[in-house]
């Protein structure tokens, strides 16, 4: 029974070892900010979808330019006939002119055939497909943008989450920081109630301050794990991954004017949308070049296992084929006026994508000043709150200041150093935004 007990102790010791182990989280992989967007660039499944589009509208061009384009088809083929018909002209110019040259007898109906064909087409005028062609490539284009559009938003969110997940790690250190000086405050009450200096409520208050600081540290580490996973599912995978950021320089004030100018230049969400529009005016030419004939030539070539009524198993043919539909019934014009909808639609939507961009860009710089005075101040009231609890302690230990002075000191110097945290990841995010915003990579 001892044997069996120890066994089941030990199994039962090494399950729990195994849950332990399978619970615990996943520590987060350290990247710097290029190699971050670097993995971006090839795993984000976003940006893949975005990249296949652009894939189906080159697969589209093409369908459309196949119309335009020569084609040659091959065709073989087998007939057999129930019945054969020869025509027996050999007898018959034997009867009308005996001695005379041979005549081959005619084959109206062969038993059995095996016939090879080949056929060329070439399209002579053609006008709505080369419209189709140029209005498809110009939708190759507007998607090619649409899908760099993408590329820079996913950018910006990576940068943008990379700054956030660096203010929670500060807020984490800021919670270890106030939870060691809470506990620090602690025992020193204690110390001091034990020689009869202190009182039991300021013992109370320390611990009450201690646990405070260990929940707000829990939940600090949880919003870290939380933005770990965040910027990991950005990089296309389930994990945590922690971006490590560079120091961030103090930004000169930014010029809205050339800011609107430089987004006009380099924003793919213009381009797509002037492709569209270019698209979009193609298809209305298409539509009208409906009205044109067609013109096509074909040459095909045969041959066969047994002659033609010709006496020859093997020729050519050329046609020249002119198609004009001089009534459609309305489909034409219905399709004309239809794509001058569609045009007139694309047209307001570039201008409306155009000042919605504008006021982007200037929000962006307002952001980016306010960010930086921000900052400013968070440093500053940083600096102040340090200097006060540095005081504060000294105080208590001079019997000078209270426990609570010191409690109350240590918390504005915790709300201080999250402030400061929020401030430099609000002014990383707010550059973050300025660049998508003018279209920077």
């Amino acid at each position: 029974m001892t044997l069996l007990r120890a066994a089941l102790v030990a199994s039962a010791a090494a399950l729990l070892g195994a849950s332990a182990r399978a619970e615990a989280p996943t520590p987060a992989r350290a990247l710097s900010l290029d190699e971050a967007l670097g993995e971006l660039e090839r795993q984000n499944l976003t940006l893949q979808e975005a990249r296949a589009r652009r894939e189906q509208a080159a697969g589209v061009t093409r369908q459309a330019l196949a119309a335009a384009l020569p084609t040659l088809t091959a065709a073989g083929g087998y007939v057999h006939n129930s019945d054969a018909a020869v025509a027996p002209f050999s007898q018959i110019a034997a009867i009308l002119a005996p001695g005379g040259p041979p005549v081959p007898n005619l084959l109206i109906q062969p038993r059995e055939v095996f016939t090879v064909n080949g056929t060329v087409r070439l399209p002579l005028l053609a006008p709505t497909a080369w419209a189709d062609v140029a209005a498809a490539r110009s939708a190759e284009r507007a998607s090619g943008e649409s899908a760099e559009a993408v590329r820079l938003q996913l950018r910006a969110a990576l940068v943008q989450a990379a700054w956030t997940t660096s203010a929670v790690d500060e807020i984490v250190a800021a919670s270890e920081r106030a939870l060691a000086s809470a506990e620090e405050q602690a025992s020193l009450a204690e110390r001091a109630l034990a020689a009869g200096t202190g009182v039991p409520l300021a013992v109370l208050q320390a611990r009450t301050e201690a646990v405070r600081r260990r929940s707000d540290l829990v939940r600090a580490r949880a919003d870290r794990a939380r933005a770990e996973l965040s910027a990991g599912v950005l990089l296309g995978r389930a994990l945590p991954v922690r971006i490590l950021v560079p120091a961030l320089p103090r930004p000169a004030p930014p010029d809205p004017h050339a800011l609107r100018d430089e987004a006009e230049r380099r924003r793919p969400e213009l381009r797509a949308g002037a492709a569209q529009v270019e698209a979009a005016e193609r298809q209305v030419t298409s539509a009208r070049l409906r009205l044109l004939p067609q013109v096509s030539a074909s040459a095909s070539a045969f041959a066969q296992t047994e002659p033609l009524p010709t006496t020859k198993d093997s020729g050519w043919r050329l046609t020249v084929d002119l198609t004009w539909a001089l009534f459609d019934g309305g489909f034409r014009y219905g399709k004309a006026r239809q794509e001058e909808g569609v045009l007139a639609e694309a047209r307001a939507s570039l201008e409306e994508e155009r000042v919605a961009i504008a006021q982007e860009v200037a929000d962006a710089a307002r952001d980016v000043d306010l960010a930086v005075e921000r900052l400013g101040l968070a440093e500053e009231q940083a600096r102040l709150a340090a200097e006060a609890a540095a005081t504060a302690r000294r105080g208590f230990a001079g019997g000078v200041a209270s426990s609570l002075d010191v409690l109350e000191a240590n918390d504005r110097l915790f709300q201080s150093e999250v402030g400061l945290a929020d401030a430099r990841a609000r002014l990383g995010i707010a550059l973050a935004a300025l660049d998508r915003a003018t279209g920077r990579s």
